[in-house]
């Protein structure tokens, strides 16, 4: 409806980008941010008024690594329901792995996920297209096709790019048509057979290790070819000290990179997999030592790391229910990364203002989003996708409150911080 009023009155508004942290009302009119009224109380009759006094108002957050099951495997998660997860835990917008069945490598594909994404998910769905033809690594997909379609940016989801000739001119291509390439650093050949870090707890349980540097070789090439090529690259999600090193060094060198981490390798090592054995504990990439972890906290810190990210990866019982070797690996996170993340501020790891910069503004950096029209701000004329949530409220992380089709979490059963009250998608409630 035109000039329909919503006035988000009493809230600490917290915006990363223009540096305001202050009580507000924050006027919202036809979905996006029509004004900023400092002070607590309404600026004025008219509209709904929604009284978030006690509680943060920040700008949605952005996920950059998310697999959503649709199309093809809707028995571990759809549209709907990863809308729904992502709206419960703060999210205003996903972007979709390409590695469906079909694969995200055509047109059609993509038009599915924007089409159904815009019917029935509670955020806004980004896919991100197949780099090349079947995630197979031989033939670049048609770009240009899918950027037009609406594809975010591009990439094989949890596979590298072997050739790195084609890499280049994938990079080079998706320059362009103005994306970036995203990255996952594995080198397979390295890597293969892994199931766990690479190291003593997996010499202990006898589980072939997926070594650091499988990681490390991927990061520092992607960086030789944005130097090359000038093409801007994401990798991610990150999990080792090298990454991060790497990815420190193309900073200072002035290369268009960024990278994001999930938040589950921020708080939890190999020492959880050989206390616990959790099939829920096999991730990729793998959780790596308490070295590895704190180099990513320290990378959070000084600005290394860009974003934060949920590394959502739904799996049903039949995929999961095996012993950790054979289980399928990933976990589900849409709900619980803002908990995890509070958990770092509360450890004073780092601060809220920089914790919400991690889950919004700088994942629409590394889109090349970052003009307000996409969110990530809350200022006049920004898109109003904005997050009200209480940091001091337990949420219980249980059957009862999480949206996802699947349950493969290793923090079933735990109170994380950070309740969310509202999430809005265009100044439309989602939640």
């Amino acid at each position: 409806m035109s000039g329909e009023r919503l006035l988000i009155c009493n809230g600490r508004v917290i915006c990363p980008v223009s540096g305001r942290d202050e009580v507000a009302t924050v006027e919202v009119v036809d979905g996006r941010v029509a004004a900023v009224h400092p002070g607590q109380g309404s600026p004025g009759p008219g509209g709904r008024v929604y009284d978030a006094h006690g509680a943060i108002v920040a700008p949605g957050f952005v996920d950059l690594h998310a697999h959503l099951g649709e199309p093809g495997f809707e028995h571990k998660e759809t549209l709907a329901s990863a809308g729904r997860a992502a709206a419960r835990g703060g999210f205003t917008a996903i972007c979709a792995r390409p590695d469906t069945a079909p694969i995200n490598d055509t047109r059609a594909v993509t038009e599915y996920l924007v089409r159904r994404g815009g019917e029935v998910a509670a955020v806004r769905i980004w896919p991100v297209a197949a780099l090349t033809v079947g995630r197979e690594g031989r033939r670049l997909t048609e770009m240009y096709d899918l950027r037009e379609a609406g594809a975010v940016a591009f990439g094989d989801g949890d596979r590298s790019v072997a050739d790195a000739g084609l890499l280049r001119r994938g990079m080079e291509y998706a320059r362009a048509v103005g994306a970036p390439v995203f990255e996952y650093c594995e080198d397979t050949r390295l890597a293969r057979g892994g199931v766990m870090h690479e190291g003593p707890e997996a010499t202990r349980l006898g589980l072939k290790g997926v070594p650091a540097a499988a990681e490390d070789v991927c990061a520092l090439r992607a960086f030789a070819l944005a130097r090359q090529t000038g093409a801007p690259i994401h990798i991610g999600p990150i999990s080792t000290r090298g990454a991060v090193e790497a990815v420190r060094m193309a900073k200072d060198a002035g290369l268009p990179v960024t990278c994001a981490v999930a938040a589950a390798h921020l708080h939890l090592t190999d020492a959880a997999v050989a206390a616990d054995w959790s099939p829920n504990l096999h991730l990729r990439p793998p959780l790596r030592s308490a070295d590895d972890r704190d180099a990513l906290r320290a990378g959070l810190a000084d600005g290394t790391i860009d974003a934060i990210t949920s590394g959502h990866m739904p799996q049903s019982p039949v995929e999961k229910d095996e012993p950790f070797g054979r289980a399928a690996p990933g976990m589900i996170a849409l709900q619980t990364t803002l908990g995890l993340v509070l958990r770092l501020v509360d450890e004073q790891v780092i601060t809220l203002v920089r914790a919400l910069e991690l889950l919004s503004p700088g994942p629409l950096r590394a889109l090349r989003r970052a003009d307000g029209v996409h969110g990530g701000r809350i200022a006049p004329g920004a898109a109003a996708d904005l997050v009200v949530f209480d940091p001091r409220a337990k949420v219980r992380v249980d059957h009862d409150t999480l949206e996802s089709r699947a349950r493969n979490t290793p923090f079933l059963g735990q109170a994380l911080p950070g309740r969310v009250q509202l999430t809005l998608v265009g100044g439309r409630p989602a939640l």
